[in-house]
């Protein structure tokens, strides 16, 4: 039985890569499969909503191409391949790909496995900054898939596509479809009590609370970015960079 890890990121691929080197294990695939499945549209071309996301967020040009990797999955794929998936219940971004995944493997390979790192410990919402050592203990709790699963995985999916809202989020593990302007306010009040700051700091600060789980710092820049655009929050000083940027509230009423 061969193996092909995937997981959702390049941190996460970072852990298993030292984990396989450290444990003197040659014959391994790994793929990450960074494509932020819990922001933006999924319904439609992927890849056009990332290279805006990227852009608007970081300022130069997203090159990563996930269907290159997709098409290189597939072609490792034999009778002897398990597949097997590192997801969690606690983070949005690895539960979706495991969704998306499924649907997407589900003809194509005999064999699914997944591993949720939030089985192993719940506060461990991805294998991002997992210390490589642990890894054999989070492997304990990995399942093979049974079809009705995966079938069930998929249909979640699917479901999702057709909604196609602009954010998917987790709660009490069941992903909920909803909109930026959800958590605008929420932004806004955190920002209240720190204003003036720099942007980093406000990221931070709903990073700390949890506002969107464990999302990435660039989410909560993009709905800065929306609420600088509609004239809630406003820039004050210019940074080194747009995250350096001082802000503070249009209105302290």
């Amino acid at each position: 039985m061969k193996i092909i890890d995937i997981c959702e990121n390049f941190s996460a691929l970072g852990c298993l890569k030292q984990y396989y080197e450290k444990n003197n294990i040659k014959d391994y695939m790994f793929y990450a499969l960074e494509m932020y499945l819990s922001i933006g549209d999924i319904k439609n071309n992927r890849l056009d909503f990332l290279k805006k996301l990227h852009k608007k967020c970081f300022g130069y040009n997203y090159t990563y191409n996930y269907n290159e990797v997709l098409k290189e999955i597939l072609n490792n794929i034999t009778n002897d391949i398990v597949i097997r998936i590192w997801s969690s219940k606690k983070n949005d971004d690895d539960y979706m790909l495991l969704l998306f995944l499924c649907n997407f493997l589900k003809d194509k390979i005999n064999t699914i496995n997944v591993v949720f790192s939030s089985d192993y410990n719940e506060l461990q919402y991805s294998i991002n900054f997992l210390d490589y050592k642990k890894v054999n203990d989070v492997l304990k709790y990995e399942k093979t898939l049974s079809k009705d699963e995966i079938e069930t995985y998929a249909k979640e999916w699917n479901k999702l596509v057709e909604i196609n809202s602009e954010l998917r989020t987790l709660e009490n593990g069941k992903v909920k479809s909803k909109k930026y302007s959800d958590y605008y306010d929420i932004i806004l009040s955190i920002l209240k009590e720190i204003t003036p700051c720099k942007i980093a700091n406000l990221i931070g600060e709903c990073m700390a609370k949890e506002v969107l789980n464990d999302a990435r710092d660039f989410v909560y820049l993009y709905l800065i970015d929306q609420l600088i655009d509609l004239n809630k929050i406003k820039i004050v000083e210019k940074g080194t960079r747009h995250f350096v940027d001082t802000i503070s509230l249009y209105s302290l009423k």
